[in-house]
């Protein structure tokens, strides 16, 4: 081999040896970019399955919100009312006492009448307590002078025994009565202050307090369904 031809062998070689690294790096980077597009296409794969999983995980849940049943209220809340029924008892029969309470006024054929509630006892008794609603005119002391309404009013009930959180006596209004359909009067001991009624449907009505009577009770007014008086009673 010639001197000249040494030294080109000599040059080719070294060049060859410049380019070999470059070659390996651009291997290496085209395996990088050739792995690269593999996880961006599992990105597209996955995220659109995530969204579609967050969507029916909110349809299940807002499925079952709308048909699972709401619990159920009480079939029967509160406590029977069993109360003895009201008669007529002429006031100037009755023994009054303790402070009187004014429930409503409502209008008659003539005049205005305004309803009371009072305790009393009746002549000759033996102590039972009666609770009575009478209905005179307005602007009338409540005495046996007053004219009364009709020929129901008083219509007095007897007391049951003070149990502590028992309805004691009540009287629902009725036409011709000393209290207009539609009304309802209950008396409960002091300590009570909440009165909740229901009907034999199930309907609410909720007592008012309206004053003291007798010291020793109060006098709640309630609105009632007329024809559909309360038959259960919750105090509290």
């Amino acid at each position: 081999m010639t001197d000249l031809e040494r030294k080109l062998a000599e040059a080719l070689r070294g060049q060859a040896e410049e380019v070999t690294p470059n070659l390996d790096a651009a291997w290496a980077e085209q395996q990088r970019r050739q792995r690269r597009p593999r996880r961006r296409r599992l990105t597209v794969v996955v995220a659109p399955l995530a969204a579609v999983l967050v969507v029916l995980t909110s349809v299940l849940l807002a499925t079952r919100v709308n048909t699972d049943p709401a619990p159920a209220p009480p079939a029967n809340p509160g406590q029977e009312l069993v109360l003895a029924k009201p008669e007529h008892q002429p006031f100037d029969r009755m023994l009054t006492f303790g402070d009187k309470a004014i429930l409503i006024e409502f209008a008659g054929q003539t005049d205005r009448w305004r309803a009371w509630a009072y305790v009393g006892t009746p002549p000759n008794s033996t102590g039972q307590e009666l609770f009575c609603v009478a209905a005179i005119p307005v602007g009338a002391d409540l005495t046996s002078a007053a004219p009364q309404y009709g020929t129901k009013s008083p219509q007095c009930m007897a007391l049951l025994p003070d149990g502590g959180k028992t309805v004691l006596a009540g009287y629902v209004g009725e036409i011709g009565g000393p209290l207009p359909p539609g009304k309802a009067v209950y008396l409960l001991s002091s300590t009570m202050e909440h009165l909740r009624l229901y009907n034999a449907k199930g309907d609410l009505s909720q007592g008012k307090l309206v004053d003291r009577v007798a010291s020793s009770y109060q006098v709640f007014l309630a609105d009632v369904v007329p024809g559909s008086p309360p038959v259960r009673a919750e105090v509290s």
